[in-house]
């Protein structure tokens, strides 16, 4: 809201400690979003708190009402000095509305939008007129301070953080295809030199405030309560100098940025192989912008954000954030797609309740291997207390050495103190007998996969835990629907799927029994969004989804070795495609027993498309396992993986060795894409945009690319059919494009609508 009158207020000391509080003559505006008080000692405090939520953004209205709050404070003569501060309890600014700047870019691609532009030109004005300002300027930093929040705080003279793990300090733009044009680009080599602000900038990484400090990104830490007594002793040292650090000064010029600027393009190349423009953008606009006045340096950053905003991969790495934020917050599940829960109705007060007891106070693990080990310890991370049962203590014992291994790792890489470490391991109870679980508000189980023996776990599990527990099972292919019905309670039975290692993949899929209780699936979602993972509900179908999309193109990865294509040729198709690992280097980190249980699964539901590979048995028999053995499709006992030259006499070089990579590669994704329209087709979800969320952050599709049937939809479904159809007519026949697909090509339909960037 923009202010339309001056705002004038009194000083007086609060009695006891002889601090001056400000006291305004009149309340603030209704509904503004910036406020600023003026202390005895001159200080004013400048405070951000957008009303209705959680965060601090700057959109248009807010940006203009900052504006005027600085041209206030400008012209007071009683101010000495300007300090910047959040009330939010865990956001200092989170950066641009990314609401408001999708909007501005629904223009076709390739047109510079008048309203981006305006929008870009704002921010850049407001930030250049608080640089500009004569008296001293301290950013107060508690809680995220990212993107255009960075950049405001790269406006001031000084920047204190506080050291709290809720404090991280970054540019994330890149991440969403665009880069920092708030004076970011600018800015910040002056302030850490050249190589520093592009590796923050390129990376897109935020830093917590000990790293930051390090880094010379900021000046200081206190406390949040002390971070003000901290901003007036800065203040003291007038207005800031340019730097004089011989590592800024050595780098934050033109020679350097003549070094530095092909060296990166090359390495930035290599990795992303071109798909990611905004990385390469940024790293001309950074460069450039050493050698450049501010007005010429920010005005390449106008220019290359309306550039890149119009592009496709921004359109789909900004749909793919709002869907990361949409599964942080949807609350049930109608028909698999997430929405609001709605209020209860007569006669499930009962259910209603049990929905807002979150969080879950304690869980129970059945199974100490791998995946039970990773869930544990990612549930006693969280801060919840779990018991880890498995019958074997020696099964318990490693798994137990598993988890620890992972706090370990965890510490030497900063995430978590050596107290925060221990407490999360004190969390596990490890046990290795059965007994009452009726105080465990959650079982997941996450044994061997064979029917037989969950059957019979989960019959016992039904009469060993409460009315009210709910019954996970972590199987990622076989019926959970069966498995409820070996229980007497078949309705608290639910799938909850992690992916593997549980501690770095953020996708959970929620599986839907034939009985589910509807008040179960509620629970369930709430407690994933609890644990800070992201779920997708998903119908009780053969695979599920990511696995069920996955596996025909992982199977065909593996038919394409067997009839003589390389490896490196296999693997390097997808790579340049955007996947971030290759398919059989996939296969072996998922390890090819577990590879192959799932294509013996799906192949015994989908005989007519899908088969066990006969090189996925060849290489069980001989006791290849894939990283865990360190031999499986390449060689992992080395540094630096290598394929394995051994396993060639599984090979019968047939048509697949005279395929291009571009060949392989297309070959591989028709296959995931028809997949995918099956699934949706069959209601295993029922909005594209769940399947593509999933297989970006289950199997890492590539994001910039939206999803398989983003990709789909940007291909053409024409083509993509027809390509399908040419498939067949060589011979393979389980390229037959569904029926979804040919009645959307021959309809000329798309499964999305063409405009607009939101989801």
């Amino acid at each position: 809201m923009k202010i339309t009158k001056p705002l004038t207020e009194r000083l007086v000391t609060t009695p006891g400690n002889g601090a001056t509080e400000p006291v305004p003559m009149t309340p603030p505006t209704p509904g503004g979003a910036v406020q600023h008080e003026i202390m005895a000692d001159g200080v004013c405090v400048l405070t951000f708190d957008c009303p209705g939520s959680s965060a601090n953004v700057f959109n248009e209205s807010v940006l203009h009402e900052l504006d005027e709050h600085l041209g206030i404070i400008e012209r007071d003569e009683r101010v000495r000095s300007l300090v910047l501060r959040s009330a939010k309890k865990s956001i200092f600014i989170a950066g641009a509305d990314l609401h408001a700047l999708s909007t501005s870019v629904e223009a076709p691609a390739d047109t510079p939008s008048p309203g981006l532009a305006d929008f870009i030109e704002l921010g850049q004005r407001v930030f250049s007129h608080l640089a500009a300002f004569k008296i001293p300027t301290v950013a107060a930093i508690h809680g995220a301070c990212v993107g255009g929040g960075m950049e405001l705080a790269l406006a001031c003279d000084y920047r204190l953080a506080s050291p709290d793990k809720v404090t991280k300090l970054g540019f994330p733009e890149t991440q969403l295809g665009i880069l920092p044009a708030w004076g970011g680009c600018t800015r910040l080599p002056k302030l850490v030199g050249l190589p520093t602000a592009l590796n923050l900038i390129l990376k897109g990484k935020p830093v917590q405030a000990r790293k930051a400090l390090k880094l010379g990104l900021i000046h200081g830490t206190a406390p949040k309560e002390r971070l003000l007594e901290l901003a007036r002793q800065w203040i003291r040292r007038g207005k800031r100098l340019a730097s004089r650090k011989l590592p800024v000064l050595l780098t934050n010029h033109v020679v350097a940025a003549r070094v530095i600027q092909p060296y990166l393009r090359t390495r930035l190349m290599r990795d992303t192989y071109g798909h990611y423009p905004a990385v390469l953008k940024a790293l001309e606009v950074t460069c450039q912008g050493v050698g450049l006045p501010e007005h010429a340096s920010l005005k390449n950053e106008r220019d290359a954000i309306l550039l890149l905003a119009n592009t496709e991969p921004c359109h789909n790495l900004m749909r793919l954030f709002f869907l990361q934020e949409r599964a942080k917050k949807v609350q049930a599940a109608t028909g698999f797609s997430l929405r609001p829960a709605p209020a209860a109705a007569a006669g499930t007060k009962r259910a209603a309740s049990l929905v807002q007891e979150c969080p879950m106070k304690q869980a129970a693990v059945i199974g100490a291997g791998v995946m039970g080990a990773g869930i544990a310890h990612w549930l006693s991370s969280r801060k919840l207390p779990v018991l880890l049962r498995d019958l074997n203590p020696k099964a318990v014992g490693r798994g137990m050495t598993a988890i620890h291994n992972n706090y370990e790792d965890a510490v030497k890489r900063h995430i978590l103190t050596r107290t925060e470490a221990r407490a999360g391991y004190d969390r596990i109870f490890p046990i290795t007998h059965e007994g009452s679980l009726k105080n465990v508000d959650l079982v997941i189980e996450a044994a061997v996969e064979r029917m037989d023996l969950k059957k019979d776990l989960f019959f016992k599990l039904a009469m060993e835990t409460g009315p009210d527990t709910i019954l996970a099972t972590n199987t990622s292919a076989l019926s959970v629907s069966e498995i409820a019905e070996a229980t007497r309670s078949p309705e608290r039975v639910v799938g909850i799927h992690f992916f593997n290692p549980v501690h770095r993949m953020q996708l959970v899929e929620v599986v839907v029994g034939h009985h589910t209780d509807p008040e179960v699936l509620e629970r369930t979602v709430r407690f994933v969004q609890q644990i800070g993972k992201l779920p997708v509900v998903v119908s009780d179908s053969p695979g599920f989804l990511v696995n069920r999309i996955l596996m025909p193109y992982l199977m065909e990865a593996t038919e394409l070795f067997t009839g003589g294509a390389a490896i490196e040729d296999i693997d390097g198709a997808m790579l340049e495609f955007g996947m971030p690992m290759g398919p059989l280097r996939l296969v072996d980190e998922v390890s090819i027993d577990v590879a192959h249980h799932v294509a013996e699964t799906l192949a015994l539901h989908f005989a007519d498309r899908m088969s066990t590979p006969t090189v996925l048995k060849s290489l069980l028999a001989a006791g290849l396992l894939g990283k865990k053995s360190e031999h499986g499709f390449y060689r992992h006992e080395l540094k630096t993986p290598e394929p394995n030259e051994a396993i060639k006499m599984f090979q019968s070089p047939g048509r697949a060795s005279r395929l291009s990579r571009l060949d392989m590669q297309r070959r591989m994704v028709l296959l995931m894409i028809n997949e995918a329209a099956r699934c949706l087709e069959e209601e295993v979800v029922t909005a594209p945009e769940d399947v593509d969320f999933a297989m970006v952050m289950g199997s890492g599709f590539a994001p910039f690319r939206g999803g398989p049937l983003r990709y789909a939809d940007s291909v053409g479904l024409s083509r993509v059919v027809h390509e399908l159809q040419q498939e067949v007519d060589m011979g393979d026949a389980y390229f037959t494009p569904c029926s979804l697909l040919r009645r959307k090509a021959q309809n000329q339909e798309t499964f999305y609508p063409q405009k607009g960037v939101v989801v």
